[in-house]
């Protein structure tokens, strides 16, 4: 019997197969090309289906489809493969393409499999006979539109999200790829000095190294895409490629050199030859290159250079991408001061072709078009070089022509002008201050510098120049956010602007930058706009940079009203964590009401200290007092810094504020956080009042004891606050006085608890008891500031996974997982220290909820109890699981006897 094949694949081959029956049937083998029909019904133009796609060196796959140009690995759709032994090893050798959607020919059906960031995953095998049908029903979803979206800006717009793209794949290829890419230029950089003799390098001669092997890399690139005039070329002819880049990029050819270096140079040609196809490379994986191989720790220093990472880039275009749909398509034009090279150019890029109708985004029309509408300017030639191949790559086939200008972008006007005319600005500029001998020089150009942070200073620049309608996203210092220095320029972007996003970073985002960062996201209002607005904030915490990287997820997310970022707090544009948990507090006395905490001696530096005179020392010297000058690393809570010989004189002394003051007893705070975490204080006590160098706070109280006193300035409320208000930076005087006290006075709990912590602790008790003394101390303060159960849950979840700082024990975490939404931490240690009790309590109020005579008062503590009576049951007597299974069967067995006996 003959099995009726749908048209698409009727042009499969037919083998004929004898059966148990001995009747003939038809077996339908599936071949990949027959599948282009249907891509073709899903929107693959004929031209980005590519046959027997090469992917390295002699492999090459039946069948790939891309969505737009230039064809990479960011683009790549589907794959479709011939009948294999082994599927998954075949889909997995494929994830260098980077196509989500991958088909696998297999004997009278078709697999359906997708690429994950650590294997490959099968979906769904399609007979034959449903082939068609099955397209017909996917035809939205396996579209090149759809799958680009999902692949690009799924992990910012969940309504762009597919099932079967894994959002993690993308940005680990490109990592993967860039990776690799600088390590063969560092390998051929040192290589190539090697050959030529050379030792320690001169600034010159590491330009060359890095700019001659660029080259032939670029040179790689481009034939492996395929570019016309790159398509024959060979790369050991060094000279030939360097002539072709040059005209290339439109810029004077590179002179390589003498014999000697040529030579040296064909050895890295030859290399870099035998090194895998790069026909695939994204310019993303370019972002690596420069971050990590063509950076020089000179320019990083003294341009404050930081490649911005692709996962922002493609968050910030991402978000605007519906303001930028709205600016009319003639009236779109993006300009990217210190562009470097070019991340955000070239995902404008990417985004403004994705916007044009169809016809105009073919290769011969875009052209002209994104050359008129993409506009870079930097100080770094360089970085321009690599800007120009970037964009290039990303517009293949059509040649250079990029208006990316070497300037320096504060001289005179040329910020304002080139803003001018431009409706979507896109920036990270350099996070550091002016210095002084660069002020001099502007001022002998006629340019005043007005804002000494060189990215508050663009701003001020460029915001002004926006007009109605304009959008900007950019990456910045987190300092502009709060700093008195930019406060201007808040006023002006929060009074002129409709802001979408606030997020914060912490340090390390960028590889070789430890500055806090932010990005703000926003778009100019027409003139007396009335419009109300409301701004989404976002803080990413340390620990929750990898997540957002993946997938842009992150706890911290808060809408609120634009208006409250207003004159009343200097256009502050934070929102601390735990905001409801300090509006609790927001009446109460603060710390400053409770002790004078000051910081300690500032010392004079070296330029300024008189000759021979000494600052401190271990050892004694002349005039010199015992006193603190660091807090050691593992220092406890109850011990005491090891002493140095300080001098008090005033001749070796800045600034005093109360570092001087001897015989008065108080207790010290770390000026610099202890750790990157939550636990960042350390509060000590020092009975004898000995003089402070500036890395500690002086805290006296005014009435309060010591050790109530060191109890408070050591519970999770001060080190949640200073955490909240003040991230990486000191622990500034000024804030720390505005950590919120108990009200009342009745203190004799705290005080107690502490003392009975620190006596015990000097004694040399066991760690285990001093976890549970200290247990009692954080509940006393706990208690006395009686915060609601869910803000007191909120603050402690902080802390969950950080390990305490100080303390002689291990702790992560305040209570059990499983109860850390049942019980406040007060009832837990009371629980704990008395369980007969907590038992007794529980079973009179278990008595009273029988009969039917519980107030609703006591039902939540009953809950309480439950919940601990539980926990406690489980760790003191936990059950065996084969006991469990046991008591299991008998309940099931008696139930269905009961059910069969009814």
């Amino acid at each position: 019997m003959e099995i009726p094949l749908p048209a698409a694949v009727r042009s499969c081959q037919l083998n004929r197969r004898h059966t148990h029956g001995g009747t003939d049937a038809i077996a339908v083998t599936l071949k990949p090309e027959a599948l282009k029909g249907l891509l073709r019904s899903c929107g693959y133009r004929p031209n980005l289906l590519r046959s027997n796609f090469v992917l390295d060196g002699e492999d090459t796959v039946p069948l790939v489809g891309f969505a737009q140009f230039p064809t990479d690995s960011r683009s790549a759709c589907v794959i479709v493969l011939s009948e294999t032994a082994d599927p998954r090893k075949a889909v997995e050798a494929c994830r260098p393409i980077g196509a989500p959607l991958i088909f696998v020919c297999y004997q009278d059906s078709l697999q359906w499999w997708m690429q994950r960031t650590d294997s490959a995953e099968w979906l769904e095998s399609v007979p034959a006979a449903k082939i068609e049908k099955f397209f017909r029903a996917h035809q939205d979803e396996f579209s090149p539109e759809a799958v680009y979206r999902a692949k690009t800006l799924g992990r910012v717009r969940s309504e762009y999200q597919m099932d079967f793209v894994d959002l993690g794949v993308m940005p680990l290829l490109e990592e993967e790829v860039g990776t690799a890419l600088s390590r063969l230029i560092s390998r051929n950089v040192s290589g190539l000095k090697k050959r030529l003799g050379w030792g320690d390098v001169t600034s010159k001669q590491g330009q060359w190294l890095l700019q001659t092997v660029f080259w032939l890399v670029s040179g790689k690139i481009l034939r492996d895409k395929q570019v016309p005039t790159f398509e024959d070329i060979n790369l050991e002819n060094v000279e030939d490629v360097f002539l072709r880049v040059a005209t290339h990029y439109g810029t004077e050819p590179f002179n390589a050199g003498s014999k000697q270096k040529l030579d040296a140079l064909r050895e890295s040609a030859r290399t870099i030859d035998r090194f895998s196809s790069l026909a695939l490379t994204t310019t993303e994986s370019l972002a690596y290159v420069y971050e990590n191989a063509l950076i020089s720790k000179t320019t990083r220093t003294e341009l404050g250079t930081h490649s911005t990472p692709s996962y922002l880039v493609d968050y910030i275009l991402g978000h605007l991408a519906d303001w930028i749909e709205e600016i009319p398509e003639n009236d779109r034009s993006v300009f990217e001061p210190a562009c470097g090279h070019a991340a955000f150019l070239v995902s404008a890029m990417r985004l403004l072709t994705q916007l044009l109708p169809a016809d105009k985004a073919v290769p011969s029309r875009r052209g002209p078009y994104l050359r008129s509408r993409l506009h870079g300017t930097d100080i770094d030639a360089f970085a321009l070089e690599l800007a120009r191949l970037s964009l290039t790559l990303a517009d293949i086939p059509n040649p250079d022509g990029w208006d990316l200008r070497v300037e320096d972008m504060f001289v005179g006007d040329r910020l304002k002008e080139q803003t001018q005319g431009n409706t979507i600005l896109l920036a990270n500029p350099p996070f550091a201050k002016f210095e002084e001998w660069e002020i001099a020089k502007y001022s002998k150009l006629d340019t005043e510098i007005v804002i000494k942070n060189k990215a508050a200073e663009m701003l001020r620049l460029t915001l002004p120049e926006l007009r109605p309608g304009s959008v900007f996203g950019v990456v910045l210092p987190q300092s502009i956010l709060h700093g008195t220095f930019a406060a201007d320029v808040r006023r002006f972007l929060i009074e002129k602007f409709e802001l979408q996003e606030v997020s914060l970073f912490p340090d390390k985002v960028f590889p070789f930058s430890d500055a806090e960062s932010a990005l703000l996201i926003g778009r100019r209002l027409p003139e007396h706009s009335r419009r109300k607005r409301r701004v989404r904030f976002r803080r990413v915490r340390e620990r929750q940079m990898d997540g957002f990287r993946e997938s842009y997820k992150s706890p911290n997310v808060r809408v609120v009203e634009q208006s409250r970022f207003n004159e009343r707090i200097r256009w502050d544009l934070r929102i601390p964590d735990l905001e409801e948990v300090w509006l609790a507090l927001a009446a109460n006395p603060k710390a400053g009401d409770f002790a004078t905490l000051r910081q300690g001696i500032i010392y004079h530096g070296i330029k300024k200290l008189p000759t021979g005179v000494q600052t401190r020392s271990e050892t004694r010297f002349s005039g010199a007092t015992r006193g603190f000058n660091r807090l050691q690393r593992n220092l406890q809570l109850h011990e005491l810094p090891k002493t140095y010989w300080m001098n008090l004189d005033r001749a070796a002394i800045r600034t005093n504020v109360a570092g001087m003051t001897t015989g008065v007893p108080q207790v010290l705070i770390n000026y610099l956080p202890v750790s990157r975490g939550p636990w960042r204080i350390k509060a000590l006590i020092d009975q004898v009042g000995r003089p402070v160098s500036s890395n500690f706070i002086t805290a006296r109280p005014h009435k309060r004891s010591l050790p109530t006193l060191w109890a408070l300035l050591n519970s999770p409320i001060a080190n949640a606050f200073a955490f909240c208000h003040l991230g990486k930076r000191h622990n500034i005087v000024s804030r720390m006085c505005q950590i919120p006290f108990p009200k009342g006075d009745k203190f004799s709990g705290i005080e107690s608890a502490a003392t009975e912590y620190l006596d015990a602790a000097h004694s040399g008790v066991e760690p285990v008891e001093l976890h549970a003394l200290m247990a009692r101390v954080d509940a006393e303060v706990l208690h006395s500031y009686s915060l609601q159960p869910s803000l007191e849950q909120s603050l402690l979840a902080l802390f969950t996974d950080w390990k305490r700082c100080g303390v002689p024990f291990h702790q992560r975490h305040f209570l059990p997982e499983e109860l850390d939404q049942s019980v406040r931490f007060t009832d837990f240690v009371d629980y704990e220290t008395d369980w007969p009790k907590t038992n007794r309590k529980r079973g009179e109020l278990i008595d009273k909820d029988i009969a039917g005579t519980l107030p609703p008062t006591e039902r939540a503590e009953l809950n309480a109890l439950q919940a601990y009576a539980d926990y406690h049951l489980q760790q003191v007597a936990p059950r065996p699981t084969h006991v469990l299974d046991k008591l299991e069967d008998l309940v099931l067995a008696k139930s269905a006897k009961q059910n069969k006996d009814v």
